[in-house]
């Protein structure tokens, strides 16, 4: 299980940055392509489209994406732009990650932390996620220690930022912060301070609906429950994860519950049903070509092969494995190899060249860099030696063991009172001001009542005066000025009715005549089209000039049969569906009723995204909002729906 806590901590990292700033509506890439090569706009505007344009290529083949991104942070330097310079290193950094160039993303992050501004809350977020990036990176080097200050530093940032600017996305940052937190103290065997961090993060998450978050806290109750060989309850939750999963489509993670879900049935000895799950998501990782995962997941095979006695099996995934860390630069990747080559060694009866296998291992510089693995391998050899009735050799590397455990033991819980301080002492700062500052405020407000208490009075006196004449005088004159007032009102809205019906009438024969003009238009141009065709050109240049003419001629016949199409069925439409949409549904906003118009309209989540000028994920979202406002049944269509309105 604590192979698949690494895993998931990259998991949870790959939509972190996402959380430092908020944007409502991406623009295309395409618009983005145009905006980096207008020399009019602003600097500012330069550098933001320079980094929403390298987000697009990110996780691609190819430096297109690093290429922005230094564009960007040229353009920040130059300007001297902090904040933006902080967000570009941090996605450089990222970059590094996918590329497990551990040295240079940890240089990327010390870049970034270098132009922040410690004394601005602005800066706060970008500031927590290169703490979070450098606690992964230690994390992957099994520096468990180092990674988990980092990730206090990072939750300490979170904590300083004011009840005021945490907004949802903030509390959503904070919620997956607790995650990181919980996945360190799980994999270092503190289960209790990792169910308090997994119980605040699913605190903050639920009330403002973030499904991402609450799931991965459920992936994190999976772990904690298989540790503690509940694994009844280990698989409840990740049907709980998986729910929250496809409620936000969120496909990859589905994929990694189920080799967790495969993992829960291996330590649970249940191997046929572990490989029945595991199989078939190893050739998806072997398709996809991710070297560091799919050694993961041969050296995961042999393991659950190894546990059924088929030692013919687990050697041969265990040799792709090794064929597979050839290509990868982990090293992490060869202490694996290495214990699963003594489990074999063991589950053969070979202690001896298990222990050898071991011992070879301790002598690897690599080890140097992952002291948890050492801690394992330790325990490793005092169980081998015990077997073996080699007490003193048992005894030798079980003190070992405890020494390694204690000293990872004694820096974790030095560094979780530390967090467990920093959020006592900031929250009794916070409630300490806003206890003086209520009070200032309940004593300005008690001086300003009195005094409006007083003018009040003077007034209430005067006005009452004044009433008592006016309404003598109004009283005989109301009845006829209500009659009258009633009279033109009703009239008014007569020539309102008839102005509103005669408007429609007029715009709907417009676009019949547009209709039609376009239409008589299209035909010209097909004919045109057709002498053209039948022309005989020899010349090169010339017939690149007809084809473009050609080229122009079709997609302009395109584009108005759309417009055509488009307007017959807007005034068939608008007439009756807006009154309906108002009256049954008053929750929904303009942009969300265009959309519904749009929809009624048959029209597809890429048309709508053309003609409201968004993208098309932001469509998808206004759908998902629709279907929640109008309590679509689960499984029927939203068009369907819309259309029977």
């Amino acid at each position: 299980m604590k192979k698949y806590l690494s895993f998931f901590l990259t998991f949870l990292l790959v939509g972190a940055y996402a959380q430092e700033e908020t944007i409502d509506e991406y623009p295309t890439k395409e618009q983005l392509l145009n905006a980096v090569n207008n020399k009019d706009l602003p600097q500012g505007e330069t550098i933001n489209n320079l980094r929403m344009l390298g987000e697009y290529y990110m996780g691609e083949p190819g430096d297109t994406a690093s290429y922005y991104f230094n564009r960007a942070l040229h353009l920040s330097k130059i300007k001297q732009d902090s904040f933006n310079a902080m967000r570009l290193y941090n996605r450089l950094a990222k970059i590094k990650i996918y590329e497990e160039n551990d040295v240079s993303a940890y240089k990327y992050t010390d870049s970034s932390l270098a132009f922040a501004s410690y004394k601005n809350q602005d800066y706060y977020a970008s500031i927590s996620y290169s703490y979070q990036i450098q606690g992964q990176i230690h994390y992957f080097q099994e520096r468990y220690d180092l990674s988990l200050e980092k990730f206090l530093q990072a939750n300490r940032y979170l904590l300083k930022i004011s009840e005021e600017k945490q907004d949802e996305e903030i509390k959503t940052y904070i919620a997956e912060n607790y995650t990181d937190l919980a996945s360190i103290y799980l994999i270092t065997d503190n289960k209790n301070a990792a169910k308090e961090c997994i119980e605040k993060s699913l605190s903050i998450a639920k009330p403002i609906d973030a499904s991402w978050e609450v799931a991965e806290g459920y992936e994190l109750l999976v772990n904690y429950h298989s540790e503690n060989k509940e694994y009844d309850l280990a698989r409840k939750y990740i049907d709980s994860a998986k729910v929250m999963y496809e409620k936000i489509n969120y496909p990859d993670g589905v994929e990694l519950l189920d080799k967790i879900l495969a993992n829960v049935y291996k330590e649970d000895a249940n191997y046929e049903k572990a490989l029945e799950i595991f199989l078939p998501i190893v050739q998806k990782d072997k398709k996809e070509d991710i070297t560091y995962q799919t050694v993961d997941d041969y050296i995961f095979v042999s393991d659950i092969y190894t546990g059924k006695d088929n030692i013919p099996l687990a050697k041969a995934y265990l040799d792709s494995a090794k064929v597979e860390a050839r290509q990868s630069d982990n090293e992490i990747h060869g202490i694996s190899i290495g214990r699963q080559q003594a489990e074999i060694f063991k589950k053969e009866g070979n202690k001896n060249l298990a222990i050898a296998t071991l011992k070879n291992l301790l002598l690897s510089p690599a080890l140097d860099n992952f002291i948890e693995s050492r801690k394992e391998i330790y325990k490793d050899l005092y169980e081998l030696y015990e077997e073996n009735n080699d007490f003193s050799n048992a005894l030798m590397y079980h003190k070992e063991y405890v020494a390694t455990k204690d000293s990872l033991q004694q820096i974790l819980d030095k560094n979780k009172f530390s967090t467990l301080q920093t959020e006592f002492n900031y929250k009794e700062l916070v409630s300490e001001l806003e206890t003086k500052e209520s009070q200032l405020k309940v004593t300005q407000e008690e001086q300003k009542g009195a005094r409006q208490r007083n003018l009040f009075i003077i007034i209430s006196i005067s006005a009452l005066a004044v009433f008592a004449l006016f309404s003598f005088f109004r009283q005989k004159s109301l009845s006829k000025a209500r009659r009258e007032a009633l009279e033109s009102k009703q009239e008014a809205l007569q020539l309102k009715k008839k102005s509103l019906d005669d408007e429609v009438k007029f715009k709907n024969q417009q676009i019949t005549d547009f209709a039609i003009h376009i239409s008589e238009k299209n035909e010209l141009l097909e004919k045109v089209k057709a002498k053209l065709k039948r022309v005989k050109v020899i010349n090169d240049s010339h017939k690149e000039v007809l084809k473009d003419t050609l080229h122009f001629i079709n997609n302009d016949i395109e584009n108005d049969k759309e417009k055509i199409q488009l307007y017959k069925d807007v005034s068939q439409t608008n007439d009756s569906f807006g009154s309906k949409l108002d009256s049954k549904f008053d929750n929904l906003n303009d942009k969300e009723k265009k959309v519904a118009t749009m929809l009624r309209l048959g029209q597809t989540s890429k048309q709508i995204a053309l003609q409201l000028g968004i993208t098309a994920a932001s469509v998808d979202n206004y759908r998902y909002n629709l279907r929640k406002k109008m309590n679509v049944p689960k499984g029927k269509s939203l068009k369907t729906f819309i259309q029977n309105i």
